[in-house]
């Protein structure tokens, strides 16, 4: 058993650092986007970016409200229909 247990360790951990570098190397490139886009565009043109980028994110965090707690649900609900 421990033999599994330092396994599903490993995949965690390996798993983990993918998530990370993946989540900085984001990061730094949102990051050159915004300096790029700052210096190229005036200032009306980069605030009217930045408000629709703001309206798109609470779009988006509108529309999966819930959703991952539903899907969960819903598949759990589907398969178990289908055992009977």
């Amino acid at each position: 058993m421990s033999e599994i247990v330092n396994q599903s360790l490993q995949k965690i951990a390996k798993g983990t650092g993918i998530i990370f570098f993946g989540t900085m190397v984001g990061m730094l490139f949102a990051f050159g986007s915004r300096v790029l886009l700052a210096r190229f565009f005036t200032q009306n043109e980069y605030g009217i970016y930045s408000l629709a980028f703001i309206i798109l994110n609470i779009a988006v965090i509108i529309s999966i409200l819930g959703l991952q707690e539903g899907c969960t649900r819903q598949i759990a609900c589907f398969r178990g229909k289908d055992l009977d």
